[in-house]
């Protein structure tokens, strides 16, 4: 590699948004349980940006997610802020091994086993309690194999693909060149301040009946917009949150699984720990229908990121899962935004930001 491809930082986000969007409606016995798919762009821009740059990418890729999939103003965002920023950092830190002494496997492998213990940590105060414990081996086993077999794409990625090809060895840098977005979206503070109350009661008011109450609120807003309802994950993950309560008999024996005591407390905290949590996605899902604009370069980078994820969502259909690698390839190969020889007045905005980057 002959230079870091800074100014590229939308274009990994919005490959991480992009796989993001489809591991999101893959059904998940735990709300935070994740394949791990938005993961492949961290690893393959290893090699190819800096670390502030990286970094940067890391925060886009969490800000990213919680946009699309309606979790910014919920607890998972604490999981996947966690998770992704610690395993960032130990995959940059490890990627500076030799690549004939820790495979890119071996440091994807590494990555999600930190995420996961840090995630299962939160989810110990946030959202199981002491059943927890119970989730630790299959979280575990389960994150060590998707991992790998990520690591493993990676790999081959790296090695066939010839857009990776293309940005890794260039010369000089590259650069991302957008059209202007003369149609900014104005700011509904009524919806805002709206779905920022209800969040607010949400988590202050105290007892089952008034949560259950916000979470109609906020279904009944998402189904009157006409949003997707995705009924299998919130099922399973519903399922999911009381059997993990389930385990810490608490009040009144209710019945007998066994020798196992299933009590009324234990079931009455796992569903009101499932309806909190299923009510802040609706609540924001609906609230995030506003074009929050953040400022600086944060603020362009998502932005930009968005847009071209926006673009690559129109060529989902392309994606071959039998020729993966290929269809990726040929999908960022017909991207028309990276160039080499920027027009300033059109070129992205970032490549007058990040360190190291000079437009022309």
């Amino acid at each position: 590699m002959n230079k870091k491809q800074d100014a590229l930082v939308p274009v990994f986000g919005a490959l991480c948004f992009f796989l993001s969007a489809i591991e999101f409606v893959i059904p998940k016995p735990l709300p935070f349980l994740r394949i791990g798919l938005a993961n492949v762009p961290l690893m393959l821009a290893l090699d190819v940006l800096s670390f502030k740059a990286f970094l940067l990418l890391a925060v886009i890729k969490i800000l990213g997610q919680a946009f699309i999939s309606g979790t910014l103003f919920s607890y998972l965002v604490l999981f996947s802020a966690a998770g992704t920023i610690w395993a960032a950092l130990t995959m940059y830190v490890l990627h500076r091994i030799p690549r004939k002494v820790l495979s890119l496997a071996g440091i994807s492998m590494a990555g999600a086993s930190v995420s996961n213990c840090v995630q299962l940590f939160i989810g110990r105060f946030f959202i199981f309690g002491e059943g927890i414990r119970y989730m630790v081996p299959p979280f575990l086993f389960i994150g060590a194999v998707t991992s790998l077999i990520l690591g493993i794409f990676c790999a081959s990625f790296e090695e066939e693909s010839e857009w990776y090809a293309h940005i890794r060895d260039a010369d000089s840098p590259l650069y991302v060149q957008l059209p202007d977005n003369t149609n900014p979206t104005p700011h509904p503070w009524i919806r805002l301040i709206t779905g920022f109350t209800l969040l607010i009661a949400l988590l202050f008011i105290p007892g089952l009946p008034a949560k259950a109450v916000i979470f109609c609120a906020g279904f009944l807003l998402c189904i009157a917009e006409k949003q997707k309802i995705y009924w299998i994950p919130l099922c399973v993950s519903t399922v999911g949150i009381v059997l993990c309560h389930v385990f810490i008999p608490v009040g009144r024996e209710l019945f007998l699984i066994g020798s196992f005591p299933i009590t009324s407390g234990a079931l009455l905290n796992g569903l009101e720990k499932a309806v909190v949590l299923q009510a802040m996605i609706f609540l924001s899902r609906w609230t995030l229908q506003v074009r929050i604009r953040i400022p600086g370069l944060l603020g362009m980078a998502l932005e930009e990121s968005l847009y071209i994820f926006k673009q690559l969502l129109e060529y989902k259909d392309k994606i071959r899962p039998r020729h993966l690698i290929t269809s990726i390839d040929e999908l960022l190969l017909g991207l028309p935004f990276i160039i080499s020889n920027p027009d300033a007045k059109r070129s992205s905005k970032l490549t007058e930001l990040l360190p190291g980057v000079k437009p022309f």
